[in-house]
């Protein structure tokens, strides 16, 4: 096979059998996603997060471990102990992924994927080797921090090429925003699914490969590549024009130069410029040329890598060494670093919010639910002038979190959203009504950086945009999920690249014609007052379109797999392209890889297959089996997003715009209907039709659903 390694691996922790089977059975699903989805689908749909019939799915997809730019993804599938959702009889399937190197190592050894389940009867870790696939004691590394674990490893197995994918601390506890650590910032945040390795008894997964990847035409992928490389652009900044957090620091352009036009982006420069003299330099993933990590090197802190919201304790204010110690200790111990927004504010919220007379935190300490030496360390981490926003704080949170320190710590360990429920059942219990109910009012509290990062998204988790300001495609986007969508399809066009809307506007009339970017893009930056502007029918097809086209090229990058900061290349950084990218190279990729060929309806067809795969798990995993309406009980947003602005709550630090008006939900609903049209879903229930799924490939899928679940609509 062109692409694939052909073979999958799967271990049993629970019987210790290593086997092996062929890729061929998951090829209609492409690779990465795909396979987890249907792995999930066909053997464990109801399994609960913690059970060792979970399945937890590594998987790569064709262009993975190839030289195709910007290919290191690996994606990880399976029953999410992080995602929340009191309304579902039953735990959702979702999915995370990480970049860096273990992928394509993974397709060098010769795997695809691989399925593990079962539970092992002590600490063990999986090493892969070429054609050997072991389960090995773990307990001389059970305790670590992910670093130390990693080198220990190293150490043993007497390789220091060796990729390994590991938990922190907080994945032994089963801390449910427990991430999966690769290398020293590479991380599958979402999710929990460190969790869900603890809860394996699995320490790591170490591979080695010596081989390399099939490709159908080698010297046509090369030149191809080349002539990518000049168009390529920065990740989410992507021309010279853009300004901010996550934007280009070098504005000029070489389209000749290859090697360095892409190489544009230094985070510390334009995130923490206080911390530039311990910037290395950058550091890139597998195949690719962004460098989008920002390799540093502190004193008493040592090394350590930084991207996006791994900033986090610099965008939440911090202005000290502090912002590289939040991410080393969230790396190191093992906690999602964007679930820290809205946490860290919660935490401010509990000292902020006074009920008869006393904080929130106070009733807690009065309640011995908060010990004083937790109470302490969390008040010296508020923001200014009541404390320093330093280490102290911050290094009593994480503490807490990772190891599950006493009623707080146990209850943050489970999730912000999952907190607040907690923390208000237990003061309800003593007697203490208003301050529950106060703690319940932070629900209402607005993410940071005009809502781009933080506050309540749904699904109890952190949001990634307030669908608000983007626009009732990025509604749909949250609602069909089952987590924080985090797709950048859209935003890397309208948000980072600099371009004014009028200069945006012509790019996506090439994309997706004139009647879907005029009636569905929304200009961002329009007063804050001003809600998003609605056209009637054509607004709502139009916004139907972008989130569909969200959601195709979202499984096509996340099974291919391809980074979804890069794809689809919407902009360019040259302005004698008018800084216009070409969203064809994710297909034209495919076919010089696997020599299948291919065009952008085939390769959207096999996305679809892959998201009505994503939607049947969800349906019986929502209903518990049982007949259930997608539409009126899984596909909705928080209710915050929808009441007037004026009852929302502003971060108190660092100072924030205030939200756009509220959504409305008839323009809502009406979007939704025609993004079920365009998915071939009934527009009644939102189940996948049992036409559409056929003239997909998948009536074998159809029976098989309504052999667990009930039947589909005709």
């Amino acid at each position: 096979m062109n692409g694939w390694t052909g073979t999958i691996a799967r271990v049993d922790l629970s019987s210790g059998k290593v086997t092996k089977e062929t890729t061929e059975k998951y090829i209609d699903y492409t690779g990465g996603i795909g396979i987890g989805y249907k792995v999930v689908f066909d053997e464990a749909p109801l399994a609960d997060p913690f059970s060792p019939d979970n399945r937890l799915v590594f998987a790569t997809g064709p262009l993975t471990g190839t030289l195709a730019p910007s290919t290191g993804r690996s994606e990880v599938i399976g029953i999410s102990p992080h995602v929340y959702a009191p309304g579902s009889k039953h735990p959702l399937v979702t999915r995370s992924g990480f970049g860096g190197y273990w992928g394509a190592e993974l397709k060098f050894a010769g795997y695809d994927a691989l399925i593990i389940q079962g539970k092992a009867p002590k600490p063990v870790f999986i090493n892969i080797n070429n054609d050997s696939v072991t389960i090995e004691d773990a307990g001389f590394i059970w305790g670590q921090d992910t670093f130390a674990a990693q080198d220990a490893l190293k150490a043993k197995l007497g390789d220091e090429k060796v990729q390994i994918a590991i938990i922190g601390p907080s994945g032994e506890k089963l801390v449910r925003i427990s991430p999966i650590i690769h290398r020293i910032g590479n991380a599958a945040g979402q999710g929990g699914f460190g969790a869900v390795m603890g809860s394996k008894n699995l320490k790591a997964v170490c591979v080695r490969g010596t081989g390399g990847v099939k490709v159908a035409d080698k010297d046509g992928l090369i030149k191809y590549v080349k002539s990518v490389r000049e168009i390529q652009p920065g990740p989410l900044g992507s021309t010279p024009l853009s300004t901010g957090a996550l934007s280009w620091t070098e504005k000029h352009i070489d389209p000749k130069d290859i090697n360095k036009q892409a190489l544009r982006f230094d985070q510390t420069k334009s995130c923490a410029p206080w911390l530039n003299e311990y910037h290395v330099k950058p550091q890139s993933c597998y195949a690719c040329p962004q460098g989008c990590y920002s390799y540093m090197n502190v004193p008493g802190m040592g090394g350590g890598a930084v991207s996006c919201t791994q900033w986090f304790y610099s965008w939440m204010g911090n202005r000290d060494k502090a912002t590289f110690l939040a991410n080393q200790l969230a790396n190191k111990l093992g906690v999602d670093t964007f679930e820290m927004f809205p946490m860290i504010q919660f935490v401010w919220f509990l000292q902020d919010q006074v009920v008869d007379g006393k904080s929130i935190l106070q009733h807690l300490r009065d309640k011995k639910l908060v010990s004083s030496e937790i109470q302490t360390g969390l008040e010296s981490g508020h923001y200014p002038p009541k404390g320093d926003l330093g280490t102290k704080g911050l290094e009593t949170l994480m503490h807490m979190i990772a190891y599950r320190e006493g009623f707080l710590g146990d209850s943050l360990a489970e999730g912000f959203r999952r907190a607040m429920d907690i923390i208000a059942d237990k003061l309800n219990v003593m007697g203490l009504k208003d301050v529950a109910e106060r703690v319940m009012h932070f629900e209402n509290m607005e993410g940071i950086m005009g809502g781009v990062v933080g506050g309540n998204g749904g699904w109890g988790m952190s949001a990634h945009y307030d669908p608000r300001t983007y626009g009732y495609y990025w509604a749909i986007n949250f609602a069909v999920e089952n987590r924080d969508p985090n797709r950048h399809s859209m935003t890397n066009l309208l948000e980072w690249t600099g371009l004014k809307f009028d200069q945006a506007l012509p790019v996506a009339k090439t994309i997706w014609g004139e009647e879907v970017a005029e009636n569905g893009l929304n200009d961002i930056w329009r007063d804050r007052d001003v809600p998003i502007t609605w056209n009637g029918e054509k607004s709502a097809k139009a916004h139907a379109a972008l989130g569909r086209f969200i959601h195709m090229r979202a499984c096509i990058k996340d099974s291919i797999t391809v980074c979804d900061w890069v794809y689809p290349i919407m902009t360019s950084g040259r302005e004698d392209r008018k800084y216009t990218g070409d969203v064809s190279v994710e297909y034209k990729l495919f076919e010089l890889v696997t020599g299948e060929k291919m065009n952008q309806d085939k390769l959207n067809e096999k996305a679809a297959r892959i998201w009505n795969m994503h939607r049947l798990v969800t349906a019986l995993e929502w209903g518990g089996g049982k007949p259930v309406n997608l539409r009126k009980e899984h596909d909705q947003l928080p209710e915050h997003f929808f009441i007037p602005a004026e009852d929302r709550l502003l971060p108190p630090y660092p100072p924030a715009e205030h939200p756009h008006p509220p959504l409305d939900r008839e323009h809502f609903e009406a979007a939704k209907t025609e993004y079920y049209n365009y998915m071939g879903w009934d527009t009644e229930t939102g189940l996948p039709k049992r036409s559409s799924l056929e003239a997909l490939g998948m009536g074998d899928v159809a029976k098989a659903f309504e052999a667990k679940g009930f039947q589909l609509p005709a």
